[in-house]
């Protein structure tokens, strides 16, 4: 046999094994001592390739045989292995000291799942009871096969050990095999105790009775779940109406008109604390126990006239007059009081302990304040309105003076060129428009309301019709988000551009170096100013600044787990913003700590974070939900 290789002007001529050299007329310069070269190296490489190591390949103490599977004959023959117990020898290598004298070498083994060598690597046991699997694999830093020995279990736990399946595979013939072992003496050397299903193991023991040859899996037991704790809350006695913004039972949200002004009676039992339950503790199929997260109390505020007993567990008026319920734990009863006009030069500014309901509007540059609720029946134009219950205004809210303030909801018809801060629900009926907008909860708009310009924070979810339009300023809609974090955010980034500014004009004014004493100290302050903007952290309930561990233990600055690693925090994983009609291109997205700007317009999706909390996802909204 011989083969002629071109390489350039030579020709390479190779015959069992003998290599010779033809120069053509073009490369007569090429030199003999290179050919003698070329020549040694490449009779002395097929010697090399030829000295192979001497392997011993493992002994295995288990046997393992080709099955037909099913009876019509059509199928491969499968492996399959004979039962193997916990702890049981599955392979080693006998007199190995013998072979290694002979310059043998032990063929490569590795352990899989459900396997551990012995201390001196000779043998491998089975760390449970199951069927023996052999894999060859190959890697780059070896150049010999390698094999891979585990053992699938024959109880397969769940990964939150609250089931347990057992794997059943055909039996071979006069060998060890599941037929011949007690179950039950099996389930307990595994301490498999908790939740064992009798019926499903006599079905087990029927099906091995048949001698079928078959792989199956059956559910032999099942854990007790963590039970659920209620939180306590008030369970309110009497009819309070409607809350509008709230999630009605069929997903829905309730958009009616919010009762407010509620009378009440001296004496009459307004509501009834129902104090938290204990979630049963989950059992696994180990029998370890799990505590279930205790039911948070609820925190009752009584202001005015109510009065709560401990003994009781009720809240009761002391004298007439209408309820106010402030975030659904402030209970206050109050006188009421009707302005029958509209706020201006003729009532002036109004300032009650009561609660208001005003028939006309607020007109410009006037302000009413009030201890309880608020009801304006007309407009806010350039005023301010400032309440410590619930704030409902039915006409428009206009002009860049109006400020409208509630510690709890408020539901209003439009606003125009202002803002509204509330601690609870906060409800938009017909359009926000370049105004500023802050909900302690969430935000509800109506369907076919649309968002122009602005902001929109809230601290729970966020519900919108549309959103901006191809002529108008883009919006920003948060939501997981606390709104004066946000701002302070806003205030750091500002700060970091001027103080890099100062660095320049410094160094413009005085023609200093950059490594002079005051350009150092003034680099200084902006890395601090940085890394608190790295920092800040939006979520509600946890701290006002991201913190993770350092490799020492100790406390690290960071913000790449900032959004699930935020100690006490809300579900951040669950905040939505949905979006029922269109959102514009430009739009700014922000859920807590994340933030995206949205590329393209779109209609119907619904913003939440990606499972790994590091982006925002847009999928398509989902309709029940509203």
């Amino acid at each position: 046999m011989s083969c002629a290789i071109v390489k350039g002007n030579v020709y390479v001529h190779r015959k069992k094994g003998h290599v010779t050299f033809k120069l053509s007329k073009l490369s007569r310069q090429f030199s003999y001592f290179q050919i003698k070269k070329q020549e040694v190296s490449m009779d002395e490489k097929p010697a090399e390739q030829n000295q192979k190591t001497k392997l011993l390949e493992p002994t295995f103490h288990y046997t393992s045989q080709l099955v037909q599977i099913g009876e019509d004959g059509t199928s491969d023959k499968i492996s399959v292995a004979e039962l193997v117990r916990t702890g049981q020898l599955l392979a080693d290598f006998p007199n190995f000291h013998r072979f290694a004298a002979k310059g043998f070498q032990k063929a490569p083994l590795e352990v899989g799942d459900h396997a551990h060598f012995s201390e001196d690597r000779g043998s491998l046991f089975a760390t449970v009871s199951g069927y023996p699997k052999i894999k060859k694999i190959r890697r780059p830093d070896c150049p010999d096969w390698i094999t891979v020995l585990s053992v699938e279990p024959l109880f397969v736990v769940s990964p939150d050990k609250m089931k347990v399946s057992l794997a059943l595979h055909p039996p071979l013939e006069g060998l060890h095999s599941l037929q011949m072992e007690d179950i039950d003496k099996l389930l307990a050397e595994e301490t498999l105790v908790f939740g064992i299903n009798n019926e499903a193991l006599e079905n087990v023991k029927e099906f091995l009775s048949k001698k079928e040859k078959e792989f199956r899996k059956f559910i032999i037991a099942c854990g007790q779940p963590v039970g659920e704790s209620k939180d306590a809350y008030l369970r309110y006695e009497m009819e309070i109406g409607p809350i509008a913004g709230t999630i009605l039972e069929n997903g829905s949200i309730d958009f009616r008109d919010r009762r407010i002004m509620v009378g009440v009676s001296a004496g009459q039992c307004i509501a009834t604390k129902i104090p938290a339950v204990q979630g049963e503790p989950g059992i696994n199929v180990y029998g370890e126990k799990t505590a279930a997260t205790e039911g948070k109390d609820v925190k009752i505020e009584i202001l005015n006239d109510a009065r709560y007993s401990p003994a009781t567990l009720q809240v009761t008026a002391t004298k007439d007059g209408v309820l106010s319920i402030v975030n659904n734990n402030t209970i206050k009863v109050l006188s009421h009081k009707t302005i029958t006009s509209d706020i201006d030069f003729e009532t002036g500014n109004v300032e009650s302990m009561n609660a208001l309901t005003i028939t006309g509007s607020v007109q410009p540059g006037f302000c009413v304040t009030a201890g309880g609720d608020i009801k304006i029946m007309g407009s806010v134009m350039s005023a301010s309105v400032i309440c410590d219950g619930n704030l409902v205004v039915r006409g428009g809210t206009t002009g860049k003076n109006s400020r409208l303030q509630a510690k709890g909801d408020a539901d209003i018809n439009f606003i125009e060129q202002g803002s509204l801060q509330c601690g609870g629900i906060a409800v938009i009926r017909k359009q926000s428009y370049y105004s500023d907008v802050s909900a302690g909860s969430n935000i509800r708009c109506h369907d076919l309301s649309i968002v122009m310009g602005g902001t929109l924070v809230a601290e729970g979810n966020i519900s919108l019709g549309s959103v901006g339009s191809v002529n108008s300023t883009p919006s920003l809609i948060a939501a997981g988000t606390i709104a004066d974090r946000l701002e302070h955010l806003q205030q750091l980034k500002a700060s970091v551009l001027e103080q890099q500014d100062e660095i320049i004009q410094w160094l413009q004014q005085y023609g200093g170096s950059a490594k002079s004493k005051k350009v150092r100290q003034m680099e200084r302050q902006l890395a601090e100013t940085k890394l608190l903007l790295l920092r800040v952290n939006m979520i509600p309930g946890s701290g006002r600044y991201s913190r993770v561990a350092g490799p020492d233990g100790a406390d690290k600055v960071g913000i790449d787990n900032a959004d699930y690693n935020s100690d006490g925090g809300i579900a951040i994983g669950n905040i939505t913003i949905d979006v029922v009609g269109t959102i514009c291109a430009g739009t700014m997205i922000r859920i807590g700590n994340r933030a995206m700007k949205l590329e393209k317009t779109v209609s119907g999706r619904q913003f939440k974070l990606h499972a790994n909390g590091k982006g925002i996802l847009a999928g398509p909204m989902k309709r029940s939900a509203r």
